[in-house]
């Protein structure tokens, strides 16, 4: 699993695809992704996390620094995000 979760953030690392207001950052020690998306006054930040026995264990969604978006619907758009990467 050590393997594959290095294949994933190496394929993040390497990608030149780019997105109109996102970066996108990954940390192979921590076996993190880390997106940063901004529009006009709103600024998200997610980390994705693989656990160690990816892809048997669950990925963990945290947020980072979030301005501009309501507490509700932030807990929303993160359920909406772990159940989708769940069920994955």
């Amino acid at each position: 699993s050590s393997v594959l979760s290095s294949q994933e953030i190496s394929s993040v690392q390497t990608s030149t695809q780019l997105f109109n207001g996102m970066t996108v950052k990954a940390r192979s020690a921590a076996r993190e992704v880390i997106a940063t998306y901004s529009v006009d006054d709103i600024f998200i930040e997610l980390i994705i996390q693989l656990p160690s026995n990816y892809p048997l264990g669950s990925i963990t969604v945290e947020s980072g620094k979030r301005v501009g978006v309501a507490v509700q619907q932030w807990r929303n758009w993160m359920l909406q995000l772990s159940t989708y990467l769940t069920h994955q």
